[in-house]
């Protein structure tokens, strides 16, 4: 089992309870994945509780668990699975946006890990998804004067409807913070930002900070080396297709079910 997500702890714990020997291996140094991050959203308090619960029954459960080492052809040739179970989840997409390397820029999560500092008052996210939305709320809270943007779908795609409306009502209620759908972001340079909003192009000062919350894409599969060690393997969560964390678990169940 490669990868302590959602995705990866549930099917390593119906693997387990089916009667299977299961090695769960996570390169970070705890279980979790992205879920350690989804809990910390405004709101979202309660998910960490689901986490917790998971986790525990995991570590009951489950033969052996490994922690802070990736999994590579040496380490496969050395356990010798016979079902090898890819759930990597999801890397950060980055888009190609002219001088972008000149700012003090950061991924979503690097900020909801706290690896870089959010430098201020001005802060740009790029992305208003669901992080996104996240992300301005709580640096509005903060204090900071957030300007977040969406370039395609609806403002806090991927939310549940309850939660996007109270998202928004919020987010309404904090005046340094301004949602910019239909909005793209074209170019940085020194004098500041170009967007292009609804096909007029629109020049705004420079910001502080850039977060990029323009979604995930899937991580990359087992190499050939890798494949052609195991007899049989298995890439499901976000490392199949970006999902959200009910369906990654429901994935971990549904893979045991076939073993």
């Amino acid at each position: 089992m490669v990868g302590g997500g959602p995705a990866g702890m549930s099917a390593a714990l119906y693997l387990s309870r089916r009667g299977h020997a299961v090695t769960l291996v996570e390169k970070e140094d705890q279980l979790g994945g992205q879920f350690n991050l989804a809990w910390q959203a405004p709101g979202k308090e309660q998910m960490r509780a689901g986490l917790t619960s998971l986790e525990n029954n995991v570590k009951k459960m489950v033969d052996s668990i490994v922690l802070g080492r990736p999994v590579d052809l040496e380490m496969v040739r050395e356990t010798g699975p016979a079902l090898l179970v890819w759930a990597t989840g999801a890397v950060q997409n980055i888009p190609a946006i002219e001088g972008i390397q000149s700012q003090h820029t950061m991924t979503a999560i690097e900020y909801f890990k706290g690896i870089k500092a959010v430098k201020g008052p001005r802060v740009l996210v790029i992305g208003a998804g669901r992080a996104g939305l996240e992300i301005a709320e709580r640096l509005g809270k903060e204090g900071f004067e957030v300007v977040a943007t969406k370039r395609t779908d609806p403002i806090g795609s991927m939310m549940e409807v309850i939660t996007k409306k109270l998202t928004l009502m919020r987010i309404e209620q904090m005046p340094r913070v301004t949602l910019m759908p239909h909005t793209t972001v074209k170019a940085f340079d020194k004098d500041g930002v170009l967007f292009e909003k609804d096909g007029e192009s629109l020049k705004v000062p420079a910001f502080h900070t850039v977060i990029l919350a323009t979604g995930m894409v899937s991580s990359p599969g087992p190499d050939e080396a890798i494949q052609k060690a195991v007899s049989h393997v298995e890439v499901i969560g976000d490392a199949s297709q970006v999902m959200d964390i009910y369906a990654a678990v429901f994935a971990g169940y549904q893979t045991a079910l076939k073993y």
